[in-house]
């Protein structure tokens, strides 16, 4: 993150004459060459009726579009893939996030519907499917670096995730064989698990207080590695809590010009104003800790490793 800068007053999805479209956020800027390197590129496998057909290596660019549109980075043409439908978009830490664009048919991570106008940070062996479950025939499993925190404190866990892809293979290819039997909800019941991330709770004098407390405490690599994916997680919550408030204020009558939030002067738009630029400065507050409790850790983290 970016200092004070990194909160305006624009939502990443916009829709102009019509048209669906993203402007990438302020703390997605950053240098390419430095974050996506070698030991950190996503890329996705593409699978249609239990066979991979290709294979998307997402490389080059700070955030990819899926859609219809033969502009769109990464294109699906199917009638229920919108035309800008999502977004695959890298953070400064080199985790890839997923953002629905309020799309018709909607998103599912892992068989579960996603809210729009929200990031889901993305993990090895993720499963993103367009629509609800069985409309569409392909699924993108994420292919990417391994957790540190799977790594080294749930192995289990790691070879269960790995084991995903010729799972889904496997299923697939069995519902070709009994199609005319099987349903969609038969189908989908995979029981797969994922790792979920504690929400990172908002601070206060006496959660300083303890939180001082703890960071007395001598630290493993692993328990280092696991507070700060929470960290990770908890960076993108209030990047998302933020958003809700944007959207709330247009809905009730905010427009943007760049950004800049106008409305007809009246004493009630000022006093929303004001609020809104106050929840701008709490949640900046937030972010600005977050993430020099990332630095600090991750300095922790390098003195465990020499």
């Amino acid at each position: 993150m970016q200092d004070s800068s990194i909160l305006g007053f624009t939502l990443p999805r916009n829709v102009v004459n019509g048209n669906t479209e993203y402007t990438p956020p302020p703390w997605a800027n950053f240098n390419t060459a430095e974050v996506l390197t070698q030991d950190n590129i996503y890329s996705l496998e593409i699978i249609s009726r239990g066979k991979i057909i290709a294979t998307e290596h997402l490389k080059d660019k700070r955030y990819y579009v899926l859609g219809s549109l033969d502009t769109c980075d990464l294109v699906y043409t199917n009638p229920l893939v919108s035309r800008r439908h999502l977004v695959l978009q890298y953070n400064r830490h080199g985790h890839l996030l997923l953002y629905d664009l309020k799309s018709t048919h909607g998103t599912t991570l892992n068989h579960e519907k996603i809210e729009p106008d929200k990031y889901y940070k993305l993990k090895n062996g993720d499963q993103v499917r367009i629509g609800t479950k069985g409309t569409t025939s392909r699924t993108y499993i994420v292919c990417g670096p391994d957790d540190p925190e799977c790594t080294q404190q749930n192995e289990p866990e790691l070879k269960k995730r790995k084991s995903v892809k010729d799972k889904l293979v496997k299923d697939e290819q069995e519902l070709m064989d009994k199609v005319s039997k099987a349903t969609a909800a038969e189908y989908y019941d995979t029981n797969l698990y994922f790792d979920e991330y504690d929400e990172y709770f908002d601070r206060d004098p006496v959660n300083n207080k303890r939180q001082k407390k703890e960071k007395q405490k001598v630290h493993t690599a692993a328990s280092l590695q696991h507070d700060i994916q929470e960290l990770y997680q908890a960076e993108i919550d209030t990047l998302n809590r933020w958003y809700d408030i944007l959207k709330q204020s247009k809905e009730e009558g905010f427009e943007y010009t760049g950004d800049t939030p106008t409305k007809t002067d009246t004493l009630m738009h000022t006093l929303q104003l004001k609020s809104l630029e106050s929840d701008r400065i709490k949640y900046q507050k937030q972010l600005d800790t977050i993430q020099q409790d990332i630095e600090h850790l991750q300095k922790l983290l390098k003195l465990t490793q020499t």
